[in-house]
């Protein structure tokens, strides 16, 4: 927590602590430090959104969707080191190059691997593999589970390192832990607003004196089965059998954040939450706030300038690009894959994730629209930043799908999709929240709303997530019971997307559009937010 540009993020989060609960027409997030250095954000729009303005000093106001203060949320942690960090240039400690034979080309990585995560870290990183010029064959995944160890190649073009798949199926790289714990610690506190807004950091809890600045805590969210039913999720029905979208006592959702402010019986957040707290509908102990331990989770692990090669289209192997799990601050950077089933997988315990530059392409030459889709990006953690990524030539594919219970925020940003026939940014299943699709260029849609009862039951699949200054065939932009979703600034067809599935008696309205085919400013919501939050070097820091 030494760092400058963390201390002055915390610094603001308390002193913005009494403004963000307060009830306002707009609520402005002011920096004046910063605000003038950050206007060349606004891009040369002169549109301005109504959810999201020019304060008339240079900062943002959020307008509250409702009298409870709901807003979009600020995406601006999601990332490595939650935003605004540069990705880490670790020395080279070990060197690898091809043996020509898949067996030995794992054991060489894997001993390198080791040998580095044997030497001391400086400033949590310990030093790269670096990968020699050449083609790599892989039976299995190269596994990246030791804190502070970087797999580099020489490069993702011509010339450079090359990771081919041999054998069976199997995923290419592997970054993470091999196992993850979060342990409660002490009681749990319930939230005791009546209602707490979606895209607030400020709740109220029964009892906060166990609470200080700098404690890491679990923020639950119960489903109960009144919220279930205003939802219509309780009446989901496929091929004559009922479907469970969530059952009731379960968690909705659960965010892990930081305590940056106490003050009697209130707690500030660190980073705002992607969903509601309705008492009327959760009930008493609807929601919670507990102290935990993490353990198992790694840390500062990449992969990076790397080119790898699956199988053409007609293989009976299914071969996936990476999968990231049980890991904070992590990254993948300059992946170019070639004919993968599946492509980046973060799973629940990946968080603050950057994958940058990773480039998903498909030689498919048949097309056939029926039946699953692969993902080429699908996430399950929080604060996990995808940038300047792209899929093309895929038969179908989710091109971005967030997974149950994903809680926000969650950043798709400069995206590029090109499907053969076929390909979405579409949030798969049950009930994730704050995705901000900013940015992004797809042919097919972008759907932000309800699946019914397809696969089994995925029901609303996301609820206040926001496409900015985004382009699709079709924007299915649809508003849950008691949310919603928005396009801001973006173009496509405007349709809510109402299931072919049975069970759904009430089709979804339209979500909240604003500037419908005209981009607005700023040019980029996450960017700007970022520099609004720490400032023009942050937005640097990541090549912007």
């Amino acid at each position: 927590m030494n760092h400058p540009i963390k201390r002055l993020a915390l610094a603001m989060a308390a002193a913005l602590a009494g403004q963000a609960a307060a009830a306002a027409p707009l609520q402005p997030i002011r920096h004046d430090a910063f605000a003038q250095s950050c206007q060349a954000l606004w891009g040369k729009e002169t549109a301005r959104s109504r959810w999201v303005k020019d304060d008339g000093q240079g900062g943002l106001a959020y307008a509250p969707l409702n009298g409870n203060g709901d807003r979009i949320m600020d995406f601006s942690s999601a990332g490595y080191m939650g935003g605004g960090v540069a990705l880490p240039a670790a020395p080279v400690k070990a060197t690898v190059k091809p043996s020509g034979n898949a067996s030995s080309d794992l054991a060489n990585i894997q001993a390198a691997i080791a040998k580095v995560a044997a030497l001391p870290a400086v400033n949590g990183v310990r030093g790269a593999v670096l990968l020699a010029p050449g083609v790599f064959l892989l039976e299995s995944p190269i596994q990246l589970a030791s804190d502070g160890v970087v797999l580099r190649g020489s490069g993702s073009g011509a010339g450079g390192t090359v990771l081919k798949a041999q054998g069976s199926g199997h995923a290419m790289l592997s970054l993470g832990g091999t196992s993850a714990s979060l342990t409660p610690v002490g009681s749990a506190a319930a939230i005791s607003d009546n209602y707490a807004p979606s895209g607030g950091s400020v709740i109220h809890v029964s009892n906060a004196p166990g609470f200080k600045p700098g404690d890491a805590v679990m923020i639950r969210r119960r489903a109960s089965a009144e919220w279930i039913h205003s939802m219509n999720m309780d009446q989901l029905v496929r091929d004559g059998k009922p479907q469970t979208w969530i059952n009731a006592g379960n968690n909705s959702e659960t965010w892990l954040r930081t305590v940056a402010a106490v003050s009697g019986n209130q707690l500030t957040l660190d980073i705002p939450l992607s969903d509601s707290f309705d008492s009327g509908y959760l009930g008493g102990n609807g929601g919670s706030v507990q102290k935990y331990a993490a353990s198992g989770i790694a840390s500062q692990i990449g992969a990076e300038h790397l080119a790898l090669e699956g199988l053409p289209n007609g293989s009976s192997a299914d071969y996936g690009v990476a999968n990231l799990d049980n890991l904070t601050d992590g990254w993948l950077n300059d992946i170019q894959a070639r004919n993968f089933t599946n492509g980046v997988v973060v799973g629940k315990q990946g968080r603050r994730l950057t994958l940058e530059k990773v480039a998903l392409n498909h030689d498919h030459n048949n097309v056939d629209c029926t039946g699953a889709k692969a993902f080429e990006f699908s996430i399950a953690g929080s604060q996990v930043l995808v940038n300047r990524s792209a899929s093309t030539g895929s038969k179908k594919s989710f091109y971005y799908a967030t997974q149950a219970q994903a809680g926000g925020p969650n950043v798709l940003l400069n995206f590029t999709g090109r499907a053969e026939a076929c390909g979405n940014i579409e949030p798969h299943q049950r009930w994730a929240t704050g995705l901000l699709v900013d940015n992004a260029d797809v042919s097919g849609a972008i759907a932000l709303g309800n699946r019914g009862a397809d696969g089994s039951g995925h029901g609303w699949s996301m609820g206040w997530g926001v496409a900015w200054n985004s382009k699709a065939d079709q924007l299915a932009i649809a508003a849950p019971p008691g949310a919603t979703n928005w396009a801001i600034g973006s173009s496509g067809a405007l349709t809510p997307n109402v299931p072919d599935a049975q069970g759904v008696p009430v089709p979804p309205k339209l979500g909240s559009v604003d500037s419908a085919n005209v981009r607005v400013g700023p040019d980029s919501l996450y960017l700007m937010q970022l520099c609004q939050r720490l400032g023009p070097q942050a937005v640097k820091n990541i090549g912007y």
